[in-house]
Protein backbone atom coordinates (compact mmCIF):
# COMPACT_ATOMS: atom_id res chain seq x y z
CA UNK A 1 0.00 0.00 0.00
CA UNK A 2 1.62 2.89 -1.13
CA UNK A 3 2.05 5.57 1.77
CA UNK A 4 -0.15 8.31 1.27
CA UNK A 5 -3.00 5.74 1.12
CA UNK A 6 -1.76 4.02 4.59
CA UNK A 7 -1.58 7.66 6.40
CA UNK A 8 -4.98 8.46 4.96
CA UNK A 9 -6.31 4.53 6.05
CA UNK A 10 -4.52 5.08 9.64
CA UNK A 11 -5.47 8.56 10.71
CA UNK A 12 -9.48 7.30 9.62
CA UNK A 13 -9.10 5.25 13.20
CA UNK A 14 -7.21 7.91 14.83
CA UNK A 15 -8.98 11.29 14.35
CA UNK A 16 -10.61 12.44 11.32
CA UNK A 17 -8.19 13.95 8.51
CA UNK A 18 -10.29 16.30 5.79
CA UNK A 19 -9.27 14.89 2.57
CA UNK A 20 -7.06 18.00 1.56
CA UNK A 21 -4.25 16.80 4.03
CA UNK A 22 -3.75 13.47 1.83
CA UNK A 23 -3.52 15.01 -1.62
CA UNK A 24 -0.95 16.92 -3.37
CA UNK A 25 -0.37 20.29 -1.61
CA UNK A 26 -2.27 22.95 -3.96
CA UNK A 27 -0.19 26.19 -4.97
CA UNK A 28 0.89 29.23 -3.00
CA UNK A 29 0.09 32.34 -5.43
CA UNK A 30 0.41 35.35 -4.15
CA UNK A 31 1.03 38.83 -6.40
CA UNK A 32 3.32 41.47 -5.15
CA UNK A 33 0.51 43.54 -3.90
CA UNK A 34 -1.06 40.46 -2.47
CA UNK A 35 2.08 39.89 -0.99
CA UNK A 36 2.84 43.43 0.91
CA UNK A 37 -0.90 43.68 2.12
CA UNK A 38 -0.47 40.43 3.67
CA UNK A 39 2.65 41.84 5.52
CA UNK A 40 1.12 45.20 7.04
CA UNK A 41 -2.25 43.29 7.79
CA UNK A 42 -0.57 40.60 9.35
CA UNK A 43 1.29 42.99 11.15
CA UNK A 44 -0.97 45.62 12.79
CA UNK A 45 -3.66 43.36 14.27
CA UNK A 46 -1.48 41.87 17.50
CA UNK A 47 -0.24 45.76 18.25
CA UNK A 48 -3.32 47.89 17.08
CA UNK A 49 -5.99 45.71 17.41
CA UNK A 50 -5.30 43.28 20.62
CA UNK A 51 -2.39 45.78 22.62
CA UNK A 52 -0.36 42.98 22.75
CA UNK A 53 2.95 45.26 23.71
CA UNK A 54 4.99 42.17 24.31
CA UNK A 55 8.45 42.58 22.70
CA UNK A 56 8.07 39.33 20.32
CA UNK A 57 4.60 40.89 18.89
CA UNK A 58 6.36 44.83 18.05
CA UNK A 59 9.36 43.02 17.09
CA UNK A 60 7.87 41.24 14.43
CA UNK A 61 5.56 43.52 13.77
CA UNK A 62 8.78 46.41 12.81
CA UNK A 63 9.81 43.17 10.41
CA UNK A 64 6.43 42.60 8.45
CA UNK A 65 5.58 46.66 8.43
CA UNK A 66 8.69 47.48 6.57
CA UNK A 67 8.08 44.08 4.67
CA UNK A 68 4.86 45.18 3.05
CA UNK A 69 5.84 48.34 2.56
CA UNK A 70 8.75 47.66 0.68
CA UNK A 71 6.69 45.37 -1.87
CA UNK A 72 3.99 48.26 -2.23
CA UNK A 73 6.57 50.53 -2.86
CA UNK A 74 7.75 47.84 -5.50
CA UNK A 75 4.57 47.24 -7.15
CA UNK A 76 4.55 50.92 -7.99
CA UNK A 77 8.09 51.00 -9.66
CA UNK A 78 7.19 47.40 -11.51
CA UNK A 79 3.67 49.00 -13.02
CA UNK A 80 6.10 51.63 -14.44
CA UNK A 81 8.46 49.07 -15.97
CA UNK A 82 9.06 45.60 -14.78
CA UNK A 83 12.85 45.89 -15.42
CA UNK A 84 12.96 48.64 -12.58
CA UNK A 85 12.14 46.65 -9.84
CA UNK A 86 15.74 44.80 -10.77
CA UNK A 87 19.21 46.01 -8.80
CA UNK A 88 21.01 45.61 -12.22
CA UNK A 89 18.72 46.95 -14.77
CA UNK A 90 20.92 45.70 -17.60
CA UNK A 91 20.85 42.10 -16.61
CA UNK A 92 17.09 42.20 -16.39
CA UNK A 93 14.99 39.51 -18.39
CA UNK A 94 11.59 38.22 -18.26
CA UNK A 95 13.27 34.99 -17.91
CA UNK A 96 14.37 35.95 -14.49
CA UNK A 97 11.55 38.12 -13.30
CA UNK A 98 8.79 35.11 -13.33
CA UNK A 99 11.69 32.51 -11.75
CA UNK A 100 12.54 35.15 -9.14
CA UNK A 101 16.05 34.50 -9.60
CA UNK A 102 17.57 37.90 -9.58
CA UNK A 103 18.43 40.76 -7.09
CA UNK A 104 15.84 42.82 -6.41
CA UNK A 105 16.47 46.97 -6.07
CA UNK A 106 18.01 48.12 -2.64
CA UNK A 107 15.68 50.39 -0.80
CA UNK A 108 17.47 53.99 -1.54
CA UNK A 109 17.95 53.20 -5.10
CA UNK A 110 13.82 52.09 -5.20
CA UNK A 111 12.87 55.42 -3.51
CA UNK A 112 15.04 57.70 -5.76
CA UNK A 113 13.50 55.22 -9.28
CA UNK A 114 10.33 56.03 -8.15
CA UNK A 115 11.37 60.10 -7.17
CA UNK A 116 13.44 60.11 -10.58
CA UNK A 117 11.63 57.86 -13.27
CA UNK A 118 8.46 57.43 -12.04
CA UNK A 119 7.91 61.15 -10.95
CA UNK A 120 6.06 60.21 -7.56
CA UNK A 121 6.85 62.35 -4.28
CA UNK A 122 7.05 60.36 -1.66
CA UNK A 123 8.27 61.31 1.71
CA UNK A 124 11.38 58.49 2.62
CA UNK A 125 12.34 59.85 6.30
CA UNK A 126 9.73 57.92 8.24
CA UNK A 127 10.01 54.85 5.75
CA UNK A 128 13.88 54.76 6.46
CA UNK A 129 13.75 55.18 9.95
CA UNK A 130 11.12 52.39 10.41
CA UNK A 131 14.17 50.19 7.96
CA UNK A 132 16.62 51.17 10.26
CA UNK A 133 14.98 49.98 13.02
CA UNK A 134 14.20 46.45 11.20
CA UNK A 135 17.56 45.96 10.29
CA UNK A 136 18.99 46.62 14.20
CA UNK A 137 16.02 43.63 14.92
CA UNK A 138 17.07 41.74 12.07
CA UNK A 139 20.63 42.10 12.42
CA UNK A 140 22.02 43.06 15.88
CA UNK A 141 20.78 44.28 19.31
CA UNK A 142 17.88 46.76 20.59
CA UNK A 143 17.18 49.69 22.71
CA UNK A 144 14.18 51.51 22.33
CA UNK A 145 11.44 52.71 24.51
CA UNK A 146 7.92 51.20 23.47
CA UNK A 147 6.92 54.58 22.43
CA UNK A 148 9.47 55.46 20.05
CA UNK A 149 8.95 52.46 18.07
CA UNK A 150 5.13 53.22 18.34
CA UNK A 151 5.85 56.97 17.01
CA UNK A 152 7.93 55.12 14.00
CA UNK A 153 5.74 52.30 13.28
CA UNK A 154 2.59 55.13 13.11
CA UNK A 155 4.52 57.76 10.34
CA UNK A 156 5.33 54.98 7.98
CA UNK A 157 2.09 53.61 8.34
CA UNK A 158 0.53 57.02 7.56
CA UNK A 159 3.20 57.74 4.28
CA UNK A 160 2.30 54.27 3.27
CA UNK A 161 -1.56 55.02 3.59
CA UNK A 162 -1.19 58.17 1.43
CA UNK A 163 0.97 56.31 -1.03
CA UNK A 164 -1.66 53.63 -1.39
CA UNK A 165 -4.55 56.18 -1.98
CA UNK A 166 -2.74 57.86 -4.64
CA UNK A 167 -0.91 55.52 -6.21
CA UNK A 168 -1.83 51.76 -5.67
CA UNK A 169 -5.54 51.92 -4.70
CA UNK A 170 -6.78 52.81 -8.71
CA UNK A 171 -4.91 49.35 -9.84
CA UNK A 172 -6.01 47.33 -6.94
CA UNK A 173 -8.49 44.69 -7.11
CA UNK A 174 -11.49 45.19 -5.11
CA UNK A 175 -10.60 41.88 -2.29
CA UNK A 176 -7.40 44.16 -2.19
CA UNK A 177 -8.92 47.50 -1.48
CA UNK A 178 -11.23 45.79 1.20
CA UNK A 179 -8.08 44.15 2.89
CA UNK A 180 -6.48 47.80 2.51
CA UNK A 181 -9.69 49.30 4.24
CA UNK A 182 -9.16 47.00 7.61
CA UNK A 183 -5.13 47.98 7.61
CA UNK A 184 -6.34 51.92 7.56
CA UNK A 185 -9.00 51.13 10.07
CA UNK A 186 -7.13 49.44 12.86
CA UNK A 187 -4.29 51.95 12.38
CA UNK A 188 -6.26 54.88 12.94
CA UNK A 189 -7.69 53.48 15.90
CA UNK A 190 -3.99 53.51 17.05
CA UNK A 191 -4.05 56.67 19.66
CA UNK A 192 -0.01 57.49 18.05
CA UNK A 193 -0.99 57.26 14.79
CA UNK A 194 -3.76 59.26 15.73
CA UNK A 195 -1.83 61.65 18.04
CA UNK A 196 0.40 62.30 14.94
CA UNK A 197 -2.73 63.20 12.69
CA UNK A 198 -3.85 65.84 14.92
CA UNK A 199 -0.39 67.19 15.90
CA UNK A 200 -0.06 67.71 12.01
CA UNK A 201 -2.84 69.17 11.20
CA UNK A 202 -3.49 71.16 14.23
CA UNK A 203 -2.95 74.82 12.86
CA UNK A 204 -5.53 73.66 10.00
CA UNK A 205 -8.24 72.41 12.69
CA UNK A 206 -7.59 75.54 14.79
CA UNK A 207 -8.08 77.75 12.27
CA UNK A 208 -11.98 76.18 11.76
CA UNK A 209 -12.70 76.90 15.06
CA UNK A 210 -11.26 80.41 15.49
CA UNK A 211 -12.66 81.42 12.37
CA UNK A 212 -15.83 79.76 13.23
CA UNK A 213 -16.02 78.34 9.38
CA UNK A 214 -16.86 74.69 10.95
CA UNK A 215 -17.46 72.38 13.39
CA UNK A 216 -14.56 70.23 14.68
CA UNK A 217 -16.63 66.73 15.84
CA UNK A 218 -16.34 62.76 16.73
CA UNK A 219 -15.75 61.26 13.06
CA UNK A 220 -18.71 58.57 12.48
CA UNK A 221 -15.94 56.00 11.16
CA UNK A 222 -12.65 56.29 13.49
CA UNK A 223 -14.24 57.92 16.60
CA UNK A 224 -11.87 60.55 16.65
CA UNK A 225 -12.62 64.20 17.95
CA UNK A 226 -11.18 65.22 14.14
CA UNK A 227 -14.09 65.31 11.71
CA UNK A 228 -14.84 69.02 9.98
CA UNK A 229 -18.19 70.25 8.95
CA UNK A 230 -18.15 73.62 7.33
CA UNK A 231 -20.52 75.90 6.97
CA UNK A 232 -20.39 76.61 3.15
CA UNK A 233 -22.43 73.83 2.37
CA UNK A 234 -20.10 72.91 -0.77
CA UNK A 235 -17.56 72.04 1.06
CA UNK A 236 -17.00 68.61 1.61
CA UNK A 237 -16.98 67.08 5.49
CA UNK A 238 -13.69 65.72 6.28
CA UNK A 239 -12.34 63.65 8.85
CA UNK A 240 -8.61 65.12 9.45
CA UNK A 241 -7.10 61.48 10.98
CA UNK A 242 -8.95 58.46 8.57
CA UNK A 243 -9.24 61.14 5.46
CA UNK A 244 -12.96 59.83 5.14
CA UNK A 245 -14.94 62.44 3.70
CA UNK A 246 -18.99 62.87 2.97
CA UNK A 247 -20.93 65.38 1.18
CA UNK A 248 -23.33 67.75 4.04
CA UNK A 249 -26.56 65.87 2.91
CA UNK A 250 -24.93 63.02 2.76
CA UNK A 251 -23.47 63.09 6.28
CA UNK A 252 -26.86 63.84 7.21
CA UNK A 253 -28.36 61.22 6.06
CA UNK A 254 -25.89 58.72 7.43
CA UNK A 255 -26.86 60.09 10.83
CA UNK A 256 -30.14 59.91 10.48
CA UNK A 257 -30.23 56.19 9.21
CA UNK A 258 -27.98 55.28 12.27
CA UNK A 259 -30.42 57.41 14.28
CA UNK A 260 -33.45 55.43 12.94
CA UNK A 261 -31.41 52.20 13.96
CA UNK A 262 -30.74 52.83 17.28
CA UNK A 263 -33.93 54.26 18.05
CA UNK A 264 -35.74 53.08 20.94
CA UNK A 265 -38.68 55.21 22.01
CA UNK A 266 -36.67 58.05 22.17
CA UNK A 267 -36.58 60.99 19.99
CA UNK A 268 -35.25 64.90 20.18
CA UNK A 269 -36.31 67.79 18.42
CA UNK A 270 -34.23 68.07 15.24
CA UNK A 271 -35.59 71.99 14.28
CA UNK A 272 -32.23 74.40 14.96
CA UNK A 273 -33.42 76.42 17.61
CA UNK A 274 -31.62 79.51 15.17
CA UNK A 275 -32.08 78.83 11.83
CA UNK A 276 -35.36 76.65 12.43
CA UNK A 277 -34.11 73.98 9.22
CA UNK A 278 -34.27 70.42 10.59
CA UNK A 279 -30.85 69.90 10.48
CA UNK A 280 -30.06 69.42 14.33
CA UNK A 281 -28.32 66.22 15.30
CA UNK A 282 -26.98 65.19 18.41
CA UNK A 283 -24.06 63.15 19.41
CA UNK A 284 -21.77 61.91 22.56
CA UNK A 285 -18.58 63.33 23.28
CA UNK A 286 -16.21 60.87 24.64
CA UNK A 287 -17.03 61.97 28.23
CA UNK A 288 -20.33 61.22 27.72
CA UNK A 289 -21.48 64.63 27.47
CA UNK A 290 -24.91 65.42 25.35
CA UNK A 291 -24.31 67.37 22.65
CA UNK A 292 -26.17 69.07 19.36
CA UNK A 293 -24.88 70.74 16.69
CA UNK A 294 -26.66 72.06 13.74
CA UNK A 295 -25.18 71.05 10.43
CA UNK A 296 -26.82 74.45 8.45
CA UNK A 297 -25.83 77.74 10.55
CA UNK A 298 -23.87 75.99 12.96
CA UNK A 299 -25.23 76.63 16.28
CA UNK A 300 -23.98 74.31 19.28
CA UNK A 301 -25.61 73.94 22.21
CA UNK A 302 -25.02 71.13 25.22
CA UNK A 303 -27.79 69.50 26.99
CA UNK A 304 -28.10 72.50 29.94
CA UNK A 305 -27.80 75.27 27.34
CA UNK A 306 -30.48 73.54 25.43
CA UNK A 307 -32.49 73.33 28.51
CA UNK A 308 -31.86 77.19 29.47
CA UNK A 309 -32.83 78.22 25.86
CA UNK A 310 -35.97 76.02 26.30
CA UNK A 311 -37.17 77.22 29.72
CA UNK A 312 -36.61 81.08 28.11
CA UNK A 313 -38.44 80.46 25.14
CA UNK A 314 -41.78 78.86 26.95
CA UNK A 315 -41.24 82.11 29.50
CA UNK A 316 -41.30 84.26 26.00
CA UNK A 317 -44.54 82.53 24.64
CA UNK A 318 -46.29 82.64 28.67
CA UNK A 319 -45.31 86.16 28.62
CA UNK A 320 -46.72 86.45 24.83
CA UNK A 321 -50.03 84.70 25.71
CA UNK A 322 -50.66 86.12 29.08
CA UNK A 323 -50.31 90.10 27.71
CA UNK A 324 -52.85 88.57 24.74
CA UNK A 325 -55.40 87.25 27.40
CA UNK A 326 -55.37 90.20 29.51
CA UNK A 327 -56.96 92.46 26.45
CA UNK A 328 -59.71 90.10 26.84
CA UNK A 329 -59.80 88.75 30.21
CA UNK A 330 -60.00 89.42 34.09
CA UNK A 331 -57.04 88.42 36.27
CA UNK A 332 -58.88 85.96 37.83
CA UNK A 333 -59.97 84.57 34.17
CA UNK A 334 -56.36 84.23 32.99
CA UNK A 335 -55.36 82.15 36.25
CA UNK A 336 -57.86 79.45 35.98
CA UNK A 337 -56.66 79.30 31.95
CA UNK A 338 -53.00 79.32 33.07
CA UNK A 339 -54.43 76.54 35.71
CA UNK A 340 -55.94 74.46 33.21
CA UNK A 341 -53.33 73.96 30.59
CA UNK A 342 -51.14 73.71 33.41
CA UNK A 343 -53.13 70.19 34.76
Amino acid sequence: MQHKQLYAKCNTYLFPVPTLYVKEMTKIKLTLLDNGLDYIYVAVRPIFLTHDSSQESWKYSVLHIYSGIELLLKEKLRKEHWSLIFQDTSNASQEKLESSDFISVYHDELVKRLQGIAKITIDDEPIKKLRDLRNRFEHFEVNITLNECKEIVAAALNEIIKFWEKHLKTISTDEQQRKFAMIKSIATGFETYRKQKLKKFNIAINGIIENNSGLIVLCPDCNSRSFAIFKDDQKECKCFVCDRKYRKDDYLSNIRGVENKRRRGETYDTTCLSCKKETRVRYQTSDEETLYYCLNCLNKEDERELMQKQEELKQLELDEEVKNLEKTHTNEEIIEILRAKLI
